[in-house]
């Protein structure tokens, strides 16, 4: 069971006192990570681990306590899972449903407005995996069984190298682990070509001229590349420049 009342004394001490809605949305949302969590569970992600996987960086000590108070502040409800399993699963009320618009407006926002060029270098690699399978457009994939290995360079070496293995499940089984499959699509990239072309900022097309960015291998998966690769959820918003 929350801990409610030690909850709610540490929610005070960061309180503005202040009757303004706003000031008391912030109280709840602006805490670190937090917008970053209700992302994850807007996104699909219902799992200790899987939210685990949108916020590598983030301990898990303080994602468990992250959720606790989320918990405590009626924005998401934990249940066991359907499947039998007893995994905890994290299920978002409506008062969290509520929130996707905002955490859309904020993305929006932040692709509108906000300068990448310091980010693209800095990106983590097993985050953008992460986004890229679970935005697949699985039903224009044209094989029923396939591999593809992305090979990111200037990177960790043991986060250099991932495997998708398309099964004809829903969504393919990734990792940095050699499955030992022979690859039917190589693609070779820098983590800023890939960024840029996943955020909508290029295009593989771009970036395979620059030479950041190769595809090898099958060619009915390089023909419908752009079919099926997908894109961020904010790759549509066009970018913005703030006057001076």
């Amino acid at each position: 069971m929350v801990n409610a009342v030690g909850l709610g004394r540490s929610k005070m001490s960061y309180s503005y006192r202040q009757f303004c809605p706003v000031a008391m949305a912030a109280e709840v949302l602006e805490s670190r990570w937090t917008l970053l969590i209700i992302r994850e569970l807007c996104l699909g992600s219902k799992h200790f681990n899987e939210i685990r996987k949108g916020v590598p960086k983030m301990s898990p000590t303080l994602l468990s306590k992250r959720l606790k108070e989320l918990e405590w502040h009626g924005i998401l409800k934990r249940a066991e899972s359907p499947s039998g399993s007893r995994k905890t699963e994290y299920i978002l009320t409506q008062a969290g449903n509520e929130l996707f618009d905002v955490i859309c407006a904020v993305g929006s926002w932040g692709k509108r407005w906000i300068d990448m060029r310091h980010h693209l270098d800095s990106a983590e690699e097993n985050l953008l995996i992460w986004d890229i399978r679970r935005n697949l457009c699985i039903e224009s994939f044209p094989l029923d069984k396939a591999v593809l290995q992305i090979y990111i360079k200037e990177v960790p070496k043991k986060t250099s190298n991932w495997w998708f293995v398309f099964d004809g499940k829903q969504t393919p089984d990734v990792g940095y682990l050699d499955p030992s499959l022979d690859v039917d699509l190589y693609i070779e990239t820098s983590l800023s070509s890939l960024t840029k072309i996943w955020l909508g900022e290029s295009t593989p097309s771009v970036e395979q001229v620059t030479g950041f960015f190769e595809l090898n291998g099958s060619q009915k998966l390089i023909e419908t590349f752009d079919s099926w690769f997908g894109s961020s959820n904010f790759a549509s918003i066009p970018k913005l420049a703030i006057a001076s």
